[in-house]
């Protein structure tokens, strides 16, 4: 009750904000006289009930009076405040005036010894149990907060004095990256409230989700069609509609080469690297023959004319040793079969979609196909890097959220996080902790922590994360005292005559030391709802955070069915490499006829009419098995 009366006052314009809380604080001081007098007034008359009854004992005292204090509050506190030269009993009103001086002495006395407390509980905070350590709760309306923050800020949380926490957009083209454990609420308290800001602002948002958040996905389609922007929503669930995406619709045949042999783990290194070159020194002039007759072509083409070495000939002109290239033609084999990714016109631009500040969801669930999602997510990654090459730091804002970005981490990722400020990116990266990183390698790491300017740490499972990020936070420098006490014996010159043969000797010293600005313990017991923000320049802060929607409301959210897809818009129809093969077939033919036509006399016709049919045939199927 009291926290929504909270956002409604901060809802409403200066003047009368202040107008409504100066009519809160009257109504307020006028229940508490009120209730103040009700009952300290009836503790008085009771009192003063006893003292009469002592002055004439042993008469019992008479409590009548008492109680028509109880019974009528209002008289009595309108009494006292405007007649009290009438009160027949006006000693009753000093004992009540007593009585709230006492109270007032007493809490005034429990507020210094609070205090005292938590300066001293600060001070021991890096010595503190972590069994005893408190978190305080901060309850707040958490889609009123992100539709009342500026436009040039985004909103994260809210600190325990419930102060926002925002960083601006400019420092969003620095990167932020989010980290906790599973269950924490690193989606629905991290990820998902930046994307919703970020449609709302008019940024072009591409989001890469490895577990199919249903809220998320309904929640990031209705806030697009609120704002009037085209939803594209890409997923390899097999049962559901999906827009379609082509990994080799944009780059150069160098980018698409390297966006695909880096996906799929073929780029080698040492000895190995033999073999990519080999590969590469027959995918580049196949996709730049391609290119150059204006031909749209999949992944399922690519590996359908690697597996006939006569066709690359063809297109080529290099014969090609077909041992040289399996393992490309095999690493291509899987992909060839889905249908979300080998159409040669794609719903899916990038570049249209970041032009016009639309929406694009990769529902890239790795629970389906843990190896392909991930391909999948670098040859996208891949594709925005090569897009941010014509980009400027004048181009529409792009937020671009990767959850469980630990399964797309791989080196070449680090050009991306390092090289794109320029492009106006904003990388939002979430992932449950640093180990998961650490198996691309400690350069990778450390490309992650240095290039990303907010950390919101939601839980540090680990010991090694929880000692990591308290060190990011920072240390302060706290004077601690130590005491120490000496007792010596002594000769007696003198026994017996009572004196002391004891030496006693206390000593007392001070040192400044360095301790954690964050404890490592605080990290290993977040709560859900909670987190440290680490801001470059600023110091290290408790956030808290809240839920956009209730739980009914998210159950809701994740039965409904997912997305329909957004229609494409149609343009001219491309020329496919299937187009391209029958041309070939059809000129094919209709040379072997000419041919034979030229070639035969009149009366071997119909000899000749049996060979050509013949010929026509074998041609045919020449070119089929092509």
């Amino acid at each position: 009750m009291i926290h929504i009366l909270r956002d409604r006052l901060t809802e409403m314009p200066a003047k009368c904000k202040w107008l409504a809380l100066a009519g809160l604080g009257c109504l307020g001081l006028a229940v508490a006289y009120i209730l103040d007098v009700w009952l300290l007034g009836t503790a008085a008359a009771y009192i003063m009930a006893l003292v009469d009854g002592l002055e004439h004992f042993p008469s019992p005292p008479d409590f009548s009076l008492a109680g028509w204090y109880w019974h009528h509050p209002m008289f009595v506190a309108r009494a006292w405040l405007f007649a009290t030269d009438k009160l027949s009993s006006p000693e009753v009103r000093t004992c009540w005036l007593y009585l709230n001086g006492g109270l007032a002495i007493l809490a005034l006395i429990g507020v210094v010894a609070g205090k005292i407390r938590a300066l001293k509980k600060g001070e021991d905070s890096d010595y503190r149990d972590i069994r005893k350590i408190c978190f305080k709760q901060v309850r707040y309306n958490a889609s009123r907060y992100l539709a009342k923050t500026p436009e040039n800020q985004y909103f994260l949380g809210l600190d325990d004095r419930r102060r926002p926490i925002t960083v601006s957009v400019s420092d969003m083209a620095e990167h932020i990256h989010i980290m906790g454990g599973s269950g924490t609420g690193k989606t629905a308290f991290g990820v998902t409230p930046i994307c919703m800001q970020a449609i709302r602002k008019s940024a072009s948002l591409v989001v890469i989700d490895f577990k199919e958040d249903k809220q998320a996905i309904q929640l990031l389609a209705k806030a697009a069609e609120e704002n009037g922007k085209r939803f594209y929503f890409f997923t390899l669930d097999p049962s559901a509609k999906s827009n379609t995406y082509n990994p080799l619709a944009t780059g150069a045949a160098l980018n698409k080469v390297e966006r695909i042999m880096t996906a799929l783990e073929l780029v080698f290194q040492g000895e190995a690297k033999f073999y990519s070159y080999v590969q590469q020194a027959t995918f580049i002039p196949l996709l730049k023959e391609l290119d150059s007759q204006g031909i749209k072509y999949t992944l399922a083409d690519i590996q359908s004319i690697l597996q006939n070495p006569g066709l690359v000939l063809q297109l080529t002109g290099q014969k090609v040793d077909e041992s040289q290239i399996k393992g490309l033609t095999a690493a291509l084999t899987p992909f060839a079969d889905l249908e979300q990714i080998n159409s040669p016109r794609p719903d899916i631009d990038l570049a249209e979609i970041m032009q016009n500040g639309d929406v694009v969801y990769f529902d890239l669930k790795s629970a389906l196909a843990p190896e392909a999602s991930s391909a999948i997510g670098k040859m996208i990654a891949q594709d925005l890097q090569y897009q941010a090459a014509f980009r400027t730091p004048q181009s529409r804002p792009t937020i671009i959220a990767i959850d469980e970005f630990q399964n797309m981490a791989c080196q070449a990722f680090r050009n991306i996080i390092s090289k794109v400020r320029s492009a106006n990116y904003g990388l939002v990266l979430a992932n449950q902790a640093m180990g998961d990183l650490q198996a691309v390698g400690d350069d990778f790491v450390n490309t992650v922590q240095v290039n990303t300017r907010t950390k919101i740490i939601f839980n540090a499972d680990t010991p090694t994360d929880a000692e990591l990020f308290s060190q990011y936070c920072g240390t302060v420098l706290k004077t601690v005292a130590s005491y120490s006490e000496n007792k010596t014996q002594t000769q007696e010159w003198m026994p017996g005559l009572g004196s002391d043969n004891q030496r006693h000797t206390v000593g007392k010293s001070s040192a400044e030391i360095e301790v954690p600005l964050m404890h490592p313990n605080t990290f290993k017991k977040m709560p859900p709802g909670k987190s440290i923000i680490i801001r470059r320049g600023r110091l290290a802060t408790l956030a808290n955070h809240a839920y956009l929607i209730s739980k009914t409301e998210k159950d809701r959210l994740e039965q409904l069915p997912l997305p329909e897809p957004e229609l494409p818009v149609l343009g001219p129809e491309p020329v496919t490499v299937r187009e391209m093969l029958e041309k070939a077939k059809r000129k094919l033919v209709q040379a072997e006829k000419t041919a034979e036509e030229t070639m035969l006399a009149p009366e071997q016709n119909q000899g000749v009419m049996q060979k050509a049919g013949s010929k026509n045939s074998n041609a045919e199927a020449e070119e089929i098995a092509l």
